[in-house]
């Protein structure tokens, strides 16, 4: 978990509004919520046209006037933006007032397995916070319930887990919980009172198995969150038959852009509040019910960093749908994209393929791991310098770490790496070694 610091949320006055508001929203009549979402959107265009150096430069070379967006329809009219032009162009999205509204530096990778630094400001955290909240409420939470985080993670830990008194989260990593120590771990989940597991599904997955094949029925939680990696039908299912309750997936940006969150009926409702969500075809016109398309998501909130019409390379299927949940928020059918192999390790586990050492390096614009097989992994990188000296070392010891030092990784600069699935789901992860799990 990203550390939690009670400054970056704390605007006690922007919290109570958006916590009423968002409690009645997720019901209002459609007008109405297009209505919330055009003020809030307009907000945010006066930001870009007043205040952010990319889009005053943009519109203007476009011709493009703040009296020429009258409604959502005129979205269109600004251009899909890249993550290549946001790495090329980062700073030119801050606006003129950033130090305002208390900007937090964070670094992600997303699909492509390239760092990049965006920036949260008070407004964005605010609205992540409660939407998130309203999230794990729809599953049976309430504040103040302590919660499981699991991944499959590099966890610095001696104790082997780590709990955040701060947000009463118990921080988990798959990767070194097994058959000779999970009466540890459940005693560690008696011992928090742990009413919600959020985590990867693979992760959670790995978990369940662990305690079922030893028994232990007594720690199962009261609702259930998946994070950052598309559910695979067979995780889902036997998540659900072990623990008894549904799966609710969470779909969610380091760049504060989009959010979509699965109710217990299933729905995934769009978080209309907090971003605008397009889901766009190849040739980037809007998906029809039932078409997959990419995610291009525009952020409502961030007044430091707006992003518009921001290219996630995440994949999903649109639907005009209502759910029998009775929350009004729209829906799509499902999320197809970040869908990563696993990697075998040098033990022969089968472990998630974290794009997060990327983050040690800068300047890459695209990166791929390959497992040729169990003992040779290849680091494909397409630079955005070529000519930019980097430490590789850095990487092969942080991969290694993970998956063993005896397994060799290579690195290699090329244009571009060897599976770019062009005009489809892009993968930062792929094994040559067939998968059972």
């Amino acid at each position: 978990m990203i550390e939690f610091f009670f400054f970056n949320f704390f605007a006690p006055n922007e919290l109570l509004y958006w916590r009423r508001i968002l409690w009645s929203s997720q019901f209002y009549p459609q007008d109405k919520q297009k209505k919330l979402q055009w003020q809030l959107f307009s907000r945010i265009l006066d930001i870009c046209f007043k205040n952010v150096p990319f889009y005053q430069q943009l519109f203007e070379e476009m011709g493009i006037k703040r009296s020429d967006f009258k409604s959502l329809d005129d979205l269109v009219k600004i251009p899909i933006l890249s993550r290549e032009t946001l790495l090329y162009n980062k700073d030119q999205f801050k606006a003129l007032d950033f130090k305002k509204h208390r900007p937090q530096s964070i670094r992600t990778t997303g699909t492509t397995g390239a760092s990049l630094d965006v920036y949260w400001d008070i407004h964005s955290n605010i609205m992540e916070l409660l939407c998130q909240y309203r999230h794990f409420s729809w599953a049976g939470y309430r504040l103040g319930n302590s919660f499981l985080d699991i991944r499959s993670v590099l966890l610095n830990d001696p104790k082997g887990y780590h709990w955040n008194w701060k947000c009463r989260g118990l921080e988990f990593s798959s990767d070194i919980i097994d058959s000779t120590n999970i009466d540890r771990y459940a005693d560690l989940l008696r011992k928090y009172k742990i009413k919600l597991w959020r985590g990867y599904p693979e992760s959670i997955y790995y978990f369940c198995h662990l305690l079922d094949i030893a028994g232990i029925n007594d720690v199962k939680p009261a609702c259930i969150i998946s994070v950052s990696v598309t559910v695979l039908d067979f995780h889902r299912h036997f998540i659900e038959a072990w623990a008894g309750v549904p799966l609710c997936d969470n779909y969610g940006m380091d760049e504060h852009v989009a959010l979509i969150t699965q109710c217990p009926q299933g729905g995934y409702h769009i978080a209309s509040e907090y971003g605008i969500v397009e889901i766009l075809k190849p040739d980037n016109t809007h998906a029809a019910p039932g078409e997959e398309g990419r995610i291009i998501a525009t952020g409502l909130h961030n007044k430091a960093f707006p992003l518009l019409r921001y290219d996630t390379n995440d994949y999903a299927i649109a639907s005009n749908r209502v759910c029998p949940c009775g929350r009004t928020l729209p829906l799509i059918e499902r999320l197809t994209g970040r869908i990563n192999d696993f990697i075998m390790d040098a033990r022969g586990q089968w472990l998630s393929a974290p794009s997060w050492p990327m983050y040690l390096v800068n300047g890459i614009k695209k990166a791929q791991l390959v497992q040729e097989h169990q003992y040779l992994i290849n680091l494909y990188i397409v630079p955005m310098d070529p000519a930019l000296k980097r430490d590789d070392q850095i990487l092969i010891d942080t991969f290694k770490e993970r998956y063993g030092q005896s397994v060799e990784i290579k690195i290699f600069y090329v244009d571009e790496v060897p599976f770019p699935r062009y005009g489809q789901k892009y993968k930062f992860a792929h094994s040559k070694i067939k998968q059972e799990i």
